[in-house]
């Protein structure tokens, strides 16, 4: 069951995104340089663009297409505390929904997983036990489509080595306080630390995305 307004969350963000959307593909990316940035556990850099939007949060996230670093133990499959709502600014976003299921139901299959007390510390596993997951579908989009998640749905993202993708999202105030982890391999009880972003890799993944959408518009520097 969606949680009480999700829709609502994901007609506003698609107003702002593409207000957004507009403003990153008309305005020298360079701009965005000084702000934080961490390389997510997923192996995506996450750029901070603004912390205190109307809807929650604004963030840009690049998979580049080489040298990703991506936590060693990390799980696949999870949920967030947040709903979301995000734009494809280049490449292909593909992602597939999970459902939370009973053992004899067909399709089910058991999964390790982990919580996550995000509102505590968004980047230790804890509490490792089992749990049964049915696929319901996978979504692709590209340059201009849109993917949204409710808060607590499971998914996994599949981007893949060698594809350079960036969306520009907007996660709403968190709707509970944990996460949920799943894997096929053991989970353990464990702790990370995202790592910043070297300046001469925001320069990069800038100036690549920069590249990405001019022609897209068919416009050079």
């Amino acid at each position: 069951m969606e949680h009480a307004g999700y829709g609502a969350f994901c007609e506003a963000a698609s107003a702002a995104l593409e207000q957004e959307a507009h403003l990153l593909g008309t305005t020298p990316l360079d701009r965005l340089i000084s702000l934080e940035s961490r390389w997510h556990p997923n192996g995506f850099a996450v750029f901070h663009l603004d912390d205190y939007h109307k809807l929650g949060k604004l963030r840009l996230h690049i998979w580049p297409d080489s040298g990703r670093v991506v936590r060693p133990d990390d799980a696949p499959i999870h949920t967030h505390v947040w709903h979301l709502y995000s734009r494809i600014l280049t490449g292909l976003y593909s992602e597939t929904i999970y459902e939370l299921s009973d053992p004899e139901v067909a399709g089910s299959k058991e999964y390790n997983s982990a919580a996550i007390n995000y509102l505590v510390d968004k980047d230790s596993f804890t509490a490792p036990s089992r749990a049964f997951l049915r696929m319901v579908k996978t979504t692709h989009a590209t340059n201009g489509g849109v993917h949204a998640v409710a808060a607590d749905v499971p998914h996994e993202t599949h981007v893949g080595e060698g594809s350079f993708v960036a969306t520009l999202l907007v996660t709403s105030d968190p709707r509970s306080a944990q996460a949920t982890m799943y894997s096929s391999e053991v989970i353990h009880s464990s702790s990370y630390e995202r790592p910043l972003l070297t300046k001469a890799q925001k320069m990069n993944l800038l100036g690549r995305l920069e590249q990405e959408l001019r022609g897209q518009t068919g416009c050079g520097k």
